[in-house]
């Protein structure tokens, strides 16, 4: 042990307190207070003077409880004080002390022998004191080890108890070092005080900073692993890997390529058509109460593989194998859903052109033969399968069915055209037809159309069609009797007309027009005012003085056997008139211009009616006909030379004439 006095040898000739300076007890005791427990170099009281008198004088902080750095006190036993440097125990200390003029030492007390202090006057007595407070070195979270910091504590070398806390509660049998923090301590606030302990000094503690507890995480010790063939369809089974710590319970994600699928979180996964040619992988996330839930991924599967795809229950084919008749193909019963059909039909063991559909109607080239079909089923995703049905029997002759009778549009008359449908048959076909009258076939009425003639007239008609189909058995149908056939009737396209002029003595025809049937005869009968003219029987007629001021028209009557007669009247031309001709002589004045006129025609012996001057000099007049004589006379004409124009008006009997003249008035 090192007896050192501090310093006070080089100091005592210093007053502390207002001691006496020198060797003894009370200077030196101020002395080590001022220095060592740094109190101010003032005494605390006026009674703090003789040794005896300080225990009394301090009485408040003044008992019988020894701590390093506190003043032994004989007061009653002695006049001392003495500055305690060490307690080793409750019975026994240490001092230093410098006696009056004495020497300086160092002493051991116990209680059990004499000598033991009055009292210990407790002015500042020394503390372990936190120059730093405690820390927390690690992650604070759950399952994390955490080591506690002392943090810096004068004088060193002491030794330190721990206590953990939890949101300022202690945590039980939390006294070590080091602390794992569980769940229970999940966000709270996390502390750890430590306790210094150092002989001769009084414990002391110092608390860390708080720092909120936050959720643990799960380390994957071995990673999932996929178990099972990668084929479509295919069962994988992932594993939930090795957790540190274990986990309580795992939720799984399975993806292709890297991109979770949809819905896929189960321990087990059947990859689907679409993940062909890709890889799988699997992540596991792993759940522990307390802990940030933390995924790990599987190595990736091998490329995924088509699934495969079998025929269960074979194909068959239901219907009759006759031509004409369909036959239907049924898939039969494949190991998966969801699958689309090819077809295939086989005859004789030969793949048929275009049959590639689930039904097939045997063709002519069928005939006699075998049919089978195969079918392949594929799904995207999966290797594409097929399976061959039993043949079917011999393929017969198809059956024509007539599913209506043929009918005979038109109407049952002389000359008026039938046209017969086929009816209707199944399948179509290729047809003849033969016309029938009362039973009897009609010679050489074998088309479609047929044009009764006067044969038929009285008779019932019927027509009888025959189906052709190669492959097939020929059949026939007919058609219901027409009623009795009637007489035809005539018909013109274009109805009879009149041409030529209804002038005096012009020849007028009578033109019949078109009409059917090409067999007609004609007969005619002119008109006059629509009345017969007897005789007048041929087409042409010649216009005679009795036609004049009339009209003219002609009855056209057509006949042809088996027809009904009929007749046409056209259209009235006229009234018939003779051909007026005029003449005029002129007689000139001054200023005036008279023009005797004379109107003849042929067959009127003499024509009355109106006539009309006009010239380009302005200047017009008119006058009357009577008996075929006129005069008219034109006043205030200018001198010139004029263009006279005379016009005739002409009658009911008599045409119009026109004439011209040119004169010269002076």
């Amino acid at each position: 042990m090192n007896y050192t006095n501090f310093g006070y040898s080089s100091h005592q000739g210093t007053s502390y307190w207002n001691m006496y300076t020198g060797t003894n007890c009370t200077n030196y005791v101020a002395y080590r207070l001022v220095t060592t427990n740094k109190m101010p170099n003032v005494r605390p009281t006026s009674a703090v003077g003789n040794a005896q008198d300080w225990g009394r004088a301090m009485s408040s902080i003044t008992d019988t409880r020894p701590h390093v750095g506190s003043v032994a006190w004989w007061g009653y036993t002695g006049r001392h004080v003495a500055y305690v440097e060490r307690v080793v125990s409750s019975t026994e200390i240490w001092v230093s002390e410098s006696n009056w003029s004495g020497a300086f030492d160092w002493r051991k007390i116990t209680k059990t022998t004499s000598g033991w202090p009055d009292g210990f006057i407790h002015f500042n007595d020394l503390q372990l004191q936190n120059t730093q407070r405690p820390r927390i070195s690690g992650t604070v979270k759950v399952g994390a080890t955490l080591t506690a910091g002392v943090g810096g504590w004068t004088p060193t070398g002491s030794t330190y108890g721990y206590r953990w806390l939890a949101d300022g509660v202690a945590i039980t049998g939390a006294t070590s070092k080091t602390f794992t923090p569980s769940v229970t301590q999940l966000g709270k606030g996390l502390a750890v005080t430590v306790t210094a302990f150092r002989t001769s000094y009084p414990r002391a503690s110092a608390t860390s900073p708080r720092t909120v507890v936050a959720p643990g995480t799960l380390r994957a010790a071995e990673a999932p692993i996929i178990t099972g063939t990668a084929r479509v369809d295919s069962v994988l089974t992932a594993s939930s890997g090795r957790w540190t710590p274990e986990a309580s319970s795992y939720a799984y994600q399975w993806s292709v390529d890297s991109s979770p699928v949809a819905g896929a979180t189960s321990p087990t996964f059947s990859p689907r058509p679409g993940d062909v040619g890709h890889r799988i992988t699997v992540t596991a996330t792993a759940f522990k109460t307390g802990y940030v839930r933390t995924g790990s991924t599987s190595t990736p599967s091998s490329e995924v593989l088509r699934g495969r795809i079998s025929s269960l229950v074979k194909p068959s084919i239901s219907g009759t194998p006759r031509v004409g008749l369909r036959l239907t193909a049924k898939p039969g019963t494949w190991s998966r859903p969801g699958l689309t059909y090819a077809y295939r039909w086989v005859a004789n063991g030969v793949d048929l052109p275009g049959a590639t559909h689930p039904t097939y109607v045997p063709t002519a080239s069928d005939l006699n033969k075998t049919l089978a079909v195969k079918v392949t089923a594929s799904r995207d995703g999966y290797t594409s399968a097929s399976a061959l049905s039993p043949v079917s029997g011999r393929i017969a002759p198809g059956t024509l069915t007539a599913t209506s009778r043929p009918t005979i549009a038109g109407t049952a008359r002389v000359g008026s055209l039938l046209t017969a449908s086929t009816g209707a048959w199944s399948p179509t076909a290729t047809y003849s037809f033969r016309w029938f009258a009362d039973g009897i076939a009609i010679a050489g009425a074998t088309e479609r159309t047929y044009l009764p003639t006067s044969r038929q007239l009285g008779h019932h008609l019927r027509v009888f069609v025959t189906a052709r189909r190669p492959g097939f058995t020929t059949a026939t149908s007919s058609s219901y009797g027409t009623v009795e056939v009637a007489s035809g009737r005539i018909g013109f396209t274009t109805a009879p007309t009149i041409s030529g002029s209804a002038r005096l003595g012009s020849v007028v025809r009578a033109v019949p027009g078109t009409s059917s049937p090409s067999t007609l005869t004609m007969r005619y009968q002119w008109l006059r005012d629509g009345k017969t003219l007897s005789g007048a029987t041929s087409s042409a007629h010649r216009v005679n003085v009795n036609d004049l001021g009339k009209t003219l028209s002609v009855r056209v009557t057509a006949s042809a056997a088996g027809y009904e007669t009929r007749s046409i009247t056209t259209a009235k031309i006229g009234p018939a008139k003779s051909t007026s001709a005029m003449t005029a002589s002129t007689t000139r004045g001054t200023g005036t211009v008279t023009f005797v006129i004379r109107v003849t025609a042929p067959g009127v012996a003499a024509p009355d009616g109106r006539v009309s001057i006009s010239s380009n000099a302005g200047v017009g007049n008119a006058g009357t006909v009577r008996d075929g004589w006129a005069t008219v006379t034109l006043t205030r004409q200018k001198a010139g030379t004029y263009t006279y124009h005379l016009t005739f008006g002409g009658t009911s009997t008599v045409t119009s004439a026109r004439l011209m003249r040119t004169i010269t008035i002076r």
